[in-house]
């Protein structure tokens, strides 16, 4: 599977190529993946990101992707790595309410919701501001980019069908088409229990104890 042959997928199970339904396709197709996050997150979601930090820097941009954060770490000049603890932002406000404090880093958290920022949680805000320059290292589960110009992702070519399961899904909601909705939801939720099934016997695998012949 890819975005093309998806799409077209889409087009051929729903029967539809009329142009309303085309146009919105992207989205269907990003809320499919947005589903198959909020369902299954421990498949494959997890990102890297990485990048430098300057010298009296509070506030650092998430990547758009974000979802959540697994680990944020610091290291300095001298490859001394730290990993900074995620507290609320009233904690980190409360243990540096002056910006203008540096030091190592030591805690995190996200910017509270703004109800005039269309960006909600689009930074991390950490305390004490930074004394020197660092690297970045950020591991966190995020929407892996999947369009044209980025045609296929881990979802893709470990788990087609229920990437493909979801987005019917959406499409089925998009065009108010409940019995399509009511079939690829059972199929959906069938995948998923064929994963979860695969990774608890996996899991079993690696735990078990085997007596020796």
């Amino acid at each position: 599977m890819n975005y093309a042959t998806l799409v077209n997928d889409l087009k051929t199970y729903m029967l539809r190529v009329d142009q309303p339904y085309v146009d919105k396709i992207p989205d269907i197709i990003q809320q499919g993946i947005i589903r198959v996050y909020n369902n299954v997150k421990d498949i494959g979601f997890e990102l890297y990101y990485t990048f430098d930090l300057p010298i009296n820097t509070f506030l650092i941009t998430k990547p758009g992707n974000w979802r959540e954060t697994i680990s944020l770490s610091l290291l300095d000049g001298l490859n001394n790595k730290t990993f900074l603890q995620e507290r609320s932002y009233e904690y980190c406000k409360t243990y540096l309410p002056n910006a203008n404090i540096t030091g190592i880093p030591k805690y995190y958290a996200d910017v509270p919701v703004n109800p005039q920022n269309p960006n909600l949680y689009s930074t991390w805000f950490i305390v004490p501001s930074s004394n020197a320059n660092y690297t970045v290292n950020v591991i966190y589960l995020g929407i892996p980019l999947f369009n044209v110009d980025n045609p296929t992702n881990f979802l893709t070519a470990r788990y087609p069908s229920l990437l493909l399961y979801s987005c019917l899904m959406e499409a089925s909601l998009f065009l108010d088409n409940e019995e399509k909705r009511t079939k690829y939801e059972m199929m959906f939720n069938k995948e998923i229990d064929t994963i979860n099934r695969i990774s608890q016997d996996r899991l079993t695998d690696r735990t078990v104890v085997r007596e020796k012949s």
